[in-house]
């Protein structure tokens, strides 16, 4: 059904897709696996027939008998293709209610008032979200994390499309949800749709996947299942050999408290508890792991320790001395000592000057490093996560979301802060790029950094965490050492998530459909 031939994709003088083939029949899945900046979501938008930044495609793609690259807006909308995006929330329309966009959508394929009815009601039921719930009449930001996750699906289901490109889909999503995820995913290709899955998440790849390519700075290097168990190219074997586990092992030390939080809480506009009563020790040169579901108050947490967000209730001392609740009101030095890296980390930088110049802006403003030096100290750091020189001199939207993630945690780096707070970084990156951004934080706490790492993902906490704290409905719930949470869990919440992360973890390829 789909079929791309010799497809390349170039802009400036880049080469960003090099002579890419591959075939997708209706109803099968096919994943695309490779380190952050290795062409996906290129591929992914140019098998649509669109070109990314302005990239010039050539080649040929054709959906269902019509050429993609040399038709028509008219027709390539008729080729019924559609996609999801890294990040699904931000394709979401703010200030218009949900129904509104959907039954709009609706009106594309249907021009009975009752037919588009019903394809409102096929699409939500499709990506598992209850039609008769009030959500039609709610904007965006009333709906819940699993429902911003799963709408932007039912948008792109509504015109019914024979091909559904899955960008990095279990991005920032707990393991409840990638699980739920994986069966909605399944249950497409089950129906005929075709799925093309742009994905780092190797789990997720084996439980879905009917064939695979790989690939590295454009061109495919390897193709087929065997990749995700027996790779033969060196690329694919780096990646398979980076890919984390949930093993660790009792490490005992003591460390000076650097940072303590006493009795936070905060509550939503509306009055919902987002934070209840937390207490929390930050010692120097151990990292605390933050976990918990969507919507347990994770990031409200890390954003109140970082001044972000003003608790309302509690307080917050960086060793004997109080903090101000804000960070606009604390000084420079309590600003350097307490660094913050966003979990969207894109938005958290000016699309207009180059990389190497805003990272490298941190050294100069908090530690008064001439620029010179600054730039040197960024680019060396920038270089030990994976970027190469070219592209420190290139603007954020030229680089790719885990590209920029890295860049993110080595600009807070540079101020050498004692307190490093990590809102889900480890999210967007592939196995290898994961592995050397845990690596850097590795050193950060051999060199004395307390590092807060909140995440999704056990795998990660496992590998650097010293202590876990599990969040639920906004209260702490379980404290531990990583290799007691994982063998021995003393609550139910932490119970349901181990097991979840150790079914994904788990998950092999499907049986081949017939």
């Amino acid at each position: 059904m789909l079929s791309a031939r010799g497809l390349r994709a170039e802009v400036g003088g880049q080469v960003l897709l090099d002579g890419v083939d591959l075939q997708l029949a209706a109803g099968r899945v096919l994943a695309v696996v490779g380190r952050s900046g290795s062409g996906k979501t290129t591929l992914g938008y140019a098998v649509q027939g669109e070109s990314p930044g302005g990239a010039t495609l050539s080649g040929s793609v054709e959906l269902a008998g019509t050429d993609l690259l040399r038709s028509c807006a008219q027709q390539r909308r008729s080729a019924r293709a559609a996609m999801l995006p890294q990040h699904p929330a931000a394709a979401l329309d703010p200030i218009r209610r949900v129904g509104e966009v959907l039954r709009e959508l609706a009106a594309l394929r249907h021009d009975d008032r009752e037919a588009r009815h019903e394809a409102v009601r096929a699409a939500l039921t499709a990506a598992r979200l209850d039609p008769d719930s009030g959500l039609l009449r709610r904007f965006p930001h009333q709906l819940s994390g699993g429902q911003q996750q799963r709408l932007p699906l039912a948008l792109a289901l509504i015109t019914r499309p024979q091909l559904v490109v899955l960008d990095e889909p279990t991005t920032g999503a707990d393991t409840r949800t990638k699980a739920e995820l994986a069966e909605l995913f399944a249950d497409l290709a089950a129906g005929g749709t075709a799925l093309l899955l742009l994905t780092h998440d190797l789990p997720l790849a084996r439980r879905l996947a009917d064939d695979v390519l790989v690939l590295h700075r454009g061109r495919v290097v390897e193709r087929g299942t065997r990749a995700l168990h027996e790779p033969e190219h060196p690329v694919a074997r780096e990646i398979l050999a980076a890919e984390p586990d949930l093993t660790t092992e009792p490490v005992e030390h003591s460390a000076e408290p650097v940072l303590t939080a006493e009795g936070l809480g905060r509550s939503a506009a509306d009055g919902t508890a987002l934070l209840r009563d937390v207490d929390l020790t930050l010692h120097a040169g151990r990292c605390a792991a933050v976990i918990g579901p969507s919507g347990a108050g994770k990031t409200t947490l890390a954003r109140c320790l970082a001044g972000l967000t003003r608790p309302g209730t509690g307080h917050v001392r960086l060793g004997e001395v109080g903090l101000a609740r804000a960070a606009r009101a604390r000084p420079r030095e309590h600003r350097r000592q307490v660094q913050y890296v966003h979990q969207d980390a894109p938005a958290s930088f000016d699309p207009k000057r180059p990389l190497l110049r805003q990272v490298a802006r941190t050294a100069e403003l908090l530690r008064g490093l001439t620029r010179d030096r600054a730039r040197r100290e960024a680019a060396d750091l920038l270089a030990e996560v994976g970027l190469e020189p070219a592209q420190l001199h290139r603007r954020p939207p030229e680089l790719s979301g885990g590209q920029l993630h890295r860049a993110a945690a080595v600009r807070a780096l540079l101020a050498r802060p004692s307190v490093l707070i990590c809102d889900e970084i480890t999210a967007a990156l592939d196995a290898v790029h994961q592995a050397e951004l845990l690596r850097l934080l590795a050193r950060a706490k051999r060199d004395g950094t307390a590092v807060v790492l909140i995440s999704h993902d056990l795998a990660p906490v496992a590998a650097l965490a010293d202590d876990v704290h599990l969040l639920h409905s906004g209260r702490l719930v379980e404290s531990a050492p990583p290799h007691r949470l994982l063998a021995e869990p003393s609550s139910a919440e932490a119970a349901d998530l181990v097991a979840a992360a150790r079914e994904h973890h788990s998950w092999a390829a499907h049986p081949p459909r017939a």
